[in-house]
């Protein structure tokens, strides 16, 4: 029967959770450190979307011209 047990353990997911306390914390700050990155990788793509779509002049009829400003 070890034979199988081997095999079957071969092939399992097996995730074990940090050691230490330091490892347990590395590993929280990094988990932090990518979701905020790639929350930050998404934001930048979006404003940089809108950035190339407002200079393709898409939107120039919603928006006023910057000539068109009043001087105060």
């Amino acid at each position: 029967m070890p034979h199988k047990d081997k095999a079957a353990s071969l092939f399992r997911q097996t995730t074990t959770k940090p050691a230490t306390p330091h490892d347990r914390t590395a590993a929280a700050a990094r988990e932090i450190i990518e979701t905020e990155a790639a929350r930050r990788a998404d934001l930048t793509a979006s404003l940089k979307a809108a950035r190339l779509s407002r200079d393709a002049g898409k939107d120039a009829p919603d928006s006023p011209l910057a000539t068109d400003k009043k001087n105060t």
